[in-house]
C-alpha cells in the first residue's frame, strides 16, 4: 500500500535515506526485513489517516467533535511514534566477546570434544 499523505511519504523517504546510508557505511546494499516493511506499511497507513483528521478536524464546526478528532490524532501520532523508533535502519556493530567468554567457550569445546570421542 502505497503513502497517501505528504507527511507519510515524506517519514519513508527519510527512514529509506536513512537505510541506504547505512548500507553504504557498511559497503552493502540493505532492505527492510519482512517485520520492517510490515511496521512501515503500519506508519504509512497511521500518517495517512492523520491527514484525513486534520482535514476533519479543520472542517468540523462543533467543539465537542473537534474534541474528539483533537484526541484520535494524538493516539495517532503517538502510536506513529513509538512504530517510528522500532524500525531500525543501522545495523549494529557485532558485540566484542571477552577474553573470558572466550576461555570458557573454548574450555566447553574440549570438553564436548573430549566427550564425543571417548
Amino acid at each position: 500500500m502505497a503513502a497517501r499523505s505528504p507527511e507519510a511519504r515524506k517519514v519513508l523517504r527519510e527512514l529509506d535515506k536513512e537505510l541506504v546510508a547505512a548500507g553504504s557505511r557498511l559497503g552493502q546494499t540493505l532492505v527492510w526485513s519482512a517485520q520492517e516493511a510490515a511496521i512501515l506499511a503500519q506508519i504509512s497507513s497511521i500518517l495517512d489517516r492523520k491527514h484525513d483528521f486534520l482535514t476533519a478536524y479543520e472542517a468540523a464546526e462543533d467543539t465537542p467533535l473537534r474534541l474528539k478528532i483533537s484526541a484520535e490524532l494524538r493516539l495517532l501520532e503517538s502510536t506513529a511514534a513509538r512504530l517510528v523508533g522500532q524500525v531500525k535502519p543501522d545495523v549494529t556493530a557485532p558485540v566484542r566477546e571477552s577474553f573470558k567468554t572466550k576461555k570458557a567457550r573454548k574450555a566447553a569445546n574440549a570438553r564436548w570434544e573430549r566427550d564425543a570421542s571417548g
